[in-house]
This record gives C-alpha cells, sequence and structure tokens, in this order.
C-alpha cells in the first residue's frame, strides 16, 4: 500500500513515512480525498488542484519575518486572541520570537520597534488586529 499511495514501486524515502501505520495512512487519506484535497489515480496519489491551493495558502500563513530587528527593545505588544483562533495565536507568538521579542506571559511581549509593515499587513488580513495592543516602553517609564 505505501507503494502505491508513493506512486512508485522504488524503495521509502522517509523513515517516518515507514513508520506510520497502515491503519493512520488510510484515515488520512481517505480525509483528504474527502475533502478533495487528493485522488486515487490507477493506484497512485495525487494532490488536486484544489490540494495545491490549500498547500500554498499553508506555506504563506507560515511564512516567517526572519530580519530581527536591531533596536532597543521599546514596544510592548499585549494580545487576547480567542481560543477559536489559537493557530493565529501560535503564529504570532512564532513571529514575535523571530522578530527578536521576549515573551513576558504568553500574552505579552517586549520588543524592538518599530515593526516591520509586511508582518502588520498580516495581522490586518489575518483579521488579529483588534485583538493585538501596542505600546510604547521608555526605560524611563519602567523604572
Amino acid at each position: 500500500m505505501r507503494r502505491r499511495m508513493a506512486g512508485y514501486t522504488g524503495p521509502l524515502l522517509s523513515d517516518t513515512f515507514s513508520k506510520t501505520s497502515e491503519s493512520t495512512l488510510r484515515v488520512t487519506l481517505s480525509r483528504l480525498k474527502r475533502k478533495g484535497l487528493v485522488e486515487n489515480q490507477s493506484g497512485a496519489w495525487r494532490v488536486t488542484k484544489k490540494g495545491i491551493l490549500h498547500l500554498s495558502d499553508k506555506i504563506n500563513f507560515h511564512k516567517a519575518y526572519n530580519h530581527r530587528l536591531k533596536t532597543p527593545k521599546s514596544m510592548i505588544i499585549a494580545f487576547d486572541i480567542p481560543e477559536q483562533y489559537k493557530r493565529k495565536r501560535a503564529w504570532l507568538r512564532f513571529e514575535l520570537k523571530n522578530l527578536g521579542f521576549e515573551m513576558l506571559q504568553k500574552s505579552l511581549w517586549l520588543g524592538p520597534a518599530p515593526l516591520p509593515k509586511e508582518f502588520l499587513k498580516t495581522l490586518s488580513d489575518l483579521n488579529l488586529l483588534n485583538f493585538v495592543k501596542f505600546f510604547e516602553a521608555k526605560e524611563s517609564d519602567i523604572i
């Protein structure tokens, strides 16, 4: 079954793939097929156009902003994102770490300012700006 799913009869490419149980593979493929993300053609599984679009959305969602800001830590970001958006909340925490922020509490971060415009645009595109507050922090205010 594994070779048919991979679409060829050669050796397996991944140890993880070979350690996955048959039932897990069957259930996963069944779900993906029901959603229209994969199809079985002549015994070989293929990703559909809908599946490719779905994957590209996932990749764009997890795009990391890898430019650590070199400015002093002068911004506090506080957020309260509802549980129904927990993936977006996890994404925000990941991105804040990439930008050089330090976690003070799970929803309170201290880091450099200003934030990249594309990061703010992504926050807006994900409809997260209503849940996020930005504060300026000066050392004289803290001490």
